[in-house]
C-alpha cells in the first residue's frame, strides 16, 4: 500500500463514497475528506457534500499550526475550500492530495505580460484522461491586442508540446 495504514471511513460515511479511497481524513466539523483517483470528495453520514475533480484545483496550502488545509481553485472567482482537520494523520492525506493534483498537470509554461501579470498555460488531464489547456492569471490584464497575442501564443505552445491541436 502506497500510503501505509489508512484512516478508516466510518461505515455511514463510506456507504456514500462509491469511489476508490486512496486516503481520507476526518474534518473538525464531522465531515470526511477523501482522496480518490478522480476527485477530492467531501462526505458525511448524510451523503456527498462536495466532489472536486483534480483539474479544478490550483493548489492546496497546509497551515500546520491551525491544522487547516486551504484549497484554491483554477477559477479564481471561486471561494477557497477550507478543511480543518480533526485527524492526527493529515500528512498522508495532504501527500495523496498533492500527488493527485500534480498528476493532472501534463505540461506548464508561464509568460509575463507588459503590465507585469503572470499568465500560466497548462495542459491538464480531466477525470476521463482527456487532455485540455487551461489558462490562469496572477495580476491584472490590460486586454490589449499585444497581450492577447502573447497569451494566444503561450497557449498554442503548450498545446503543441503535447500534441494537441493548436
Amino acid at each position: 500500500m502506497i500510503f501505509g495504514r489508512r484512516t478508516k471511513l466510518p461505515r455511514d460515511v463510506a456507504s456514500h463514497v462509491t469511489v476508490q479511497v486512496l486516503a481520507s481524513a476526518e474534518l473538525a466539523d464531522g465531515r470526511w475528506a477523501v482522496v480518490s483517483p478522480g476527485a477530492l470528495v467531501v462526505a458525511d453520514a448524510d451523503g456527498v457534500r462536495g466532489r472536486h475533480p483534480w483539474h479544478e484545483i490550483q493548489h492546496g496550502s497546509w497551515d500546520g499550526e491551525a491544522r487547516r488545509l486551504t484549497i484554491t481553485w483554477v477559477d479564481g472567482a471561486r471561494a477557497p475550500l477550507v478543511l480543518a482537520t480533526a485527524s492526527e494523520d493529515f500528512e498522508r492525506f495532504t501527500t495523496a492530495l498533492r500527488e493527485r493534483v500534480q498528476s493532472s498537470v501534463v505540461h506548464t509554461e508561464t509568460a509575463e505580460t507588459a503590465s507585469g501579470a503572470l499568465v500560466r498555460a497548462q495542459v491538464r488531464r480531466d477525470e476521463n484522461g482527456e487532455l485540455f489547456s487551461q489558462l490562469t492569471v496572477q495580476g491584472r490584464l490590460d486586454g490589449d491586442a499585444e497581450e492577447r497575442r502573447l497569451i494566444d501564443a503561450l497557449e498554442r505552445r503548450v498545446r503543441a508540446a503535447v500534441g494537441l491541436p493548436t
